[in-house]
């Protein structure tokens, strides 16, 4: 098993201790019911309301393992939290979060370089999923450069 294996199954079975996400979202049901299935999952939350709080959080480097992301706010929307997060020191996963199933948008958010497109319900297990494997990508592009072709 070779390093980042190790560090992912370490990670994976101590979740609630290791995992830190900035949520970027207005304050509605949707943000509620997203916060209460990371705190199920014992995942640390730090919020951001807007672009500008995103970007001092991610310049004070908090500690963050991944992002979540609302399709909109005051001062801009997922693609800006997407850009900010791109330009952090290493890979900061985003996952951008929706009110509602819009293909064309998903299809956008992906084709942009983001995780994954979700939308409500938020069930525990499935969020469980998506959390653990964007950390584990993270692990894999600290051993890697994901962008570069693959070796023949």
């Amino acid at each position: 098993m070779c390093h980042y294996e190790k560090d992912y199954r370490r990670r994976e079975n101590t979740m609630a201790e290791q995992i830190n996400a900035l949520v970027v979202h207005a304050q509605d049901e949707t943000f509620q019911e997203l916060l209460q299935v990371l705190r199920t999952l014992g995942i640390k939350v730090v919020r951001a309301r807007n672009c500008r709080e995103a970007t001092l959080l991610l310049k004070k480097d908090v500690g963050v393992d991944l992002v979540f992301a609302g399709t909109g706010f005051q001062d801009g929307g997922w693609a800006d939290v997407l850009q900010l997060a791109q330009r952090s020191k290493s890979y900061l996963p985003v996952i951008v979060i929706s009110q509602m199933t819009d293909v064309r948008l998903y299809l956008k958010v992906l084709g942009s370089g983001a995780f994954d497109y979700v939308t409500p319900p938020f069930l525990a297990a499935d969020m469980a999923h998506i959390v653990r494997s964007a950390i584990y990508k993270g692990l894999v592009s600290e051993k890697q450069d994901l962008t570069a072709p693959p070796v023949a």
